[in-house]
């Protein structure tokens, strides 16, 4: 036996010595790598004096930094063309004067920053990785997002387990007891059920029954207010959705989508770019198609005769000459009276594919429902993620905002602050004031 743990003794050290060997090599490969003091003073110089107008790795009112000293290689000083780009031009230097021409003649003001101070600028956005990702190595793709995990399943399956233990350990020391009772001479006590172990133990323990009674009222209070916070709420990953039944049977899937007839949402709901309200089509838009086609692929001349029938349309002398029914259809998507929600705004400025907010109304609805939840939570976190594109936009409102944000300086503190993240969001451009959809 002492050779064998002499063995597992050496085996052990070994393993130890291999491991410190391994770790030193990674450390080793990941320091040359990159040079993270060089990356960080790079990085605070770019986002003090060239955020406001650049991105490292992506053109925004100025050209990308990444890869600059691959581009100006033999075409000029880049130093000088950094600290002085409107010098520099005057200069004569061709390739200056063309990268002024691409970016619409956008002046880059003078930089108060020493050779030192570029190449570290030059040397961060070289490096540059997204955040969360290692500098220096490839940002890994985006994955599927995971469902979240239900805690309170996994806390109530605990909390039952550990019942099942307790009571069992209440038969097994009653057992004991009578044994012990018996060895004394005396009776056994009689069985008390799971029920009476519980009132006993309980009565025991005090303090940890009255422990478990209130985690016991405080997990049925939130279960029983996250349920009627889901009173009223359909769609979303968890809720069901709200599908009701319409007089006519109009399958989305065939008029909207790309494998079939591939109609524009915006021919039949036509407000969406220029209204508060996307709006529902009349029927005479139905009979631009309709006059010619009278039968459909899955339900034959059944729902487009309905159409017909509102609209007083004779199929046989092609005229309107019968009465005229309007189409009562029933309501999908309904937001709350004190809500303001402009399509226009979302749809002509925001560039807000309709899918987003309605789901894959031309893929999967034959029958349309309600996809998303529509709750604020909803928007809020939409308006916190959605980023709006100020440098380059071909909208006035924002061309404005940065021409303000980029030409003084406490504009180039908050362009500077918004872009940390290497973006401008909705909610830093004010999409999280209450007055926006409260008023």
């Amino acid at each position: 036996m002492s050779l064998v743990f002499r063995l597992l003794k050496r085996s052990t050290g070994l393993l130890g010595h291999v491991a410190i060997l391994a770790f030193l090599l990674i450390t080793t490969g990941a320091s040359a790598q990159i040079d993270q003091e060089v990356y960080d003073k790079g990085e605070k110089i770019f986002k003090a004096n060239c955020a406001a107008c650049h991105k490292p790795d992506k053109d925004m009112t100025g050209p990308a930094v990444k890869g600059a000293t691959q581009r100006w290689e033999g075409k000029g000083d880049l130093h000088e063309w950094i600290r002085n780009s409107q010098g520099y031009i005057k200069s004569g230097n061709p390739y200056a004067k063309q990268v002024f021409e691409d970016h619409n003649k956008i002046i880059m003001p003078p930089q108060a920053v020493s050779n030192e101070d570029i190449d570290a600028i030059l040397y961060y956005a070289d490096n540059y990785a997204p955040a969360g990702a290692k500098p220096g190595t490839t940002a890994p793709a985006p994955e599927t997002a995971a469902q979240p995990s239900s805690n309170w399943e996994w806390l109530l399956i605990t909390g039952l387990l550990l019942l099942v233990v307790l009571l069992s350990l209440g038969g097994v020391r009653h057992q004991l007891s009578n044994a012990v009772r018996e060895k004394q001479g005396l009776n056994p006590e009689p069985p008390l059920g799971t029920w009476g172990r519980i009132k006993r133990w309980a009565g025991r323990n005090k303090g940890w029954a009255s422990v478990a009674v209130l985690l016991l009222v405080v997990w049925g209070s939130v279960l029983c207010w996250n349920f009627l916070f889901r009173i009223g709420v359909y769609g979303g990953d968890k809720a069901e959705h709200y599908k009701p039944s319409q007089p006519i049977n109009y399958d989305h899937t065939l008029h909207a989508g790309a494998d079939n007839l591939a109609i524009n949402c915006q021919y039949c709901h036509s407000g969406a770019e220029k209204s508060r309200h996307a709006g529902i089509p009349s029927a005479n838009v139905c009979m631009n198609c309709h006059q010619a086609v009278s039968e459909g692929p899955a339900t034959g001349t059944a729902e487009i005769a309905k159409i017909y029938e509102a609209t007083g349309w004779d199929p046989t002398t092609m005229t309107y000459s019968g009465p005229e029914k309007p189409i009562v259809w029933n309501k999908v998507h309904n937001l709350p009276d004190h809500v303001y929600f402009s399509h226009e705004q979302h749809v002509a400025v925001g560039k807000i594919e309709c899918q987003e907010c309605h789901g894959p109304v031309d893929t999967e609805m034959d029958q349309v429902q309600q996809w998303t939840p529509l709750t604020m939570a909803w928007c809020l976190d939409c308006h916190n993620t959605t980023e709006v594109t100020v440098a380059g936009s071909d909208n006035g409102y924002y061309k404005e905002i940065h021409r303000r944000l980029a030409e003084t300086p406490m504009g180039q503190r908050e362009l500077r602050k918004y872009l940390e993240d290497e973006k401008i969001t909705v909610r830093e451009l004010g999409g999280w004031e209450c007055a926006k959809c409260h008023y």
